[in-house]
């Protein structure tokens, strides 16, 4: 059982503020095909993936790709990345924020996160799979958790 693939691309970009300036942290592209993409806007840092149609995983170039489900097959839940972005605006690459080029944003606060860093999770997550994304808030505290069904799988974005 599989879903149809969607003919528009789709982007997301997670973003943080002080309150004064909104600067890009990681951007999410699902493609034509069904593939997902994904990186930091951080300098220096070079991490992008992605989890294609066929199944082929690609961690940035640290590793050989692996073979997941292709896309069309997945079911359940599965952690595309984990990263944990220092809270200090020096560090994060000033970037040209335009929400009009965007289907989709969660926003960080970085006021409202203790501690000098904040975590940023990425899943996705079969159409309808509650019971996750229940399970999702008793495993992070004082987390956001942020949904995105337009994709043809959901994007869960965690931020803790």
């Amino acid at each position: 059982m599989g879903f149809e693939i969607e003919l528009e691309k789709k982007r997301i970009e997670v973003v943080a503020t002080d309150g004064i300036e909104t600067r890009k942290l990681i951007w999410i592209e699902q493609d034509k095909d069904g593939s997902f993409y994904w990186g930091t806007a951080i300098p220096k840092s070079d991490f992008h993936s992605s989890y294609h149609a066929t199944g082929e995983m690609h961690f940035s170039k640290y590793h050989e790709p692996s073979i997941w489900e292709p896309i069309s097959k997945f079911k359940g839940t599965r952690q595309l990345a984990s990263f944990t972005i220092i809270k200090d605006f020096h560090k994060i690459r000033p970037s040209r924020f335009k929400q009009s080029n965007l289907d989709g944003i969660a926003y960080v606060d970085f006021r409202t996160h203790k501690g000098d860093y904040v975590n940023i999770s990425l899943f996705l997550s079969g159409k309808m799979r509650t019971k996750f994304l229940q399970s999702l808030t008793k495993i992070f505290r004082n987390q956001t958790i942020s949904l995105f069904k337009f994709t043809n799988l959901w994007l869960v974005i965690t931020v803790y």
